[in-house]
């Protein structure tokens, strides 16, 4: 005989599909988005249209991507910003996210679901990522920890000129502070 889960009034935010409150099954999942249900239930955090919405948004980009251009994607009708904010802090908690920083501190964000662990260079110039292969560091933060640190954990990111920028202006490879002989 079946259960019959009644369903809470749901609020504006709250996923109204029926399979929302159903427990997360043992079989893997099928898409990021599947995945991140699944660790929102596994959290006891409730799965809700701004939250499926900004996963979803993510999940277009191949590299990361600010807060404020999330929150532009997904419109202003979907949720405020503040909530995009308070979403991915508990997501980066859940290990859903990674954060990255341009070179002037910026916040990038992008889905750690369905993916190989990787850095990344970021361009000076355009603000372009490219992904740089995974290298451990587990040795240092076991190490830190041997030392007494809690909750050890890293960024690591990669900044530089892409070629494609350098091309565009080769004088900027010249060396800062020497003026350019005029012929």
């Amino acid at each position: 005989m079946h259960k019959i889960i009644p369903y809470p009034m749901i609020s504006a935010t709250q996923s109204n599909h029926p399979l929302a409150a159903v427990a997360a099954s043992p079989v893997p999942a099928d898409s990021a988005l599947d995945e991140a249900r699944a660790r929102l239930r596994q959290a006891g955090m409730r799965i809700t249209k701004p939250r499926l919405a900004i996963v979803e948004s993510i999940q277009h980009h191949e590299g990361p991507v600010s807060i404020e251009r999330i929150h532009q994607e997904m419109g202003t009708t979907v949720c405020d910003l503040v909530t995009v904010y308070r979403c991915l802090a508990a997501f980066e908690q859940l290990g859903m996210v990674r954060r990255s920083y341009l070179h002037n501190g910026t916040c990038l964000y992008e889905l750690t679901l369905r993916t190989t662990r990787h850095y990344h260079i970021v361009c000076k110039t355009c603000g372009s990522t490219d992904r740089v292969d995974y290298f451990p560091v587990e040795g240092i933060e076991r190490l830190l920890q041997d030392r007494g640190y809690a909750e050890v954990s890293h960024v690591v990111e990669f900044f530089g000129v892409c070629p494609k920028c350098q091309q565009a202006a080769p004088a900027r490879n010249a060396a800062p502070g020497i003026p350019s002989e005029r012929v």
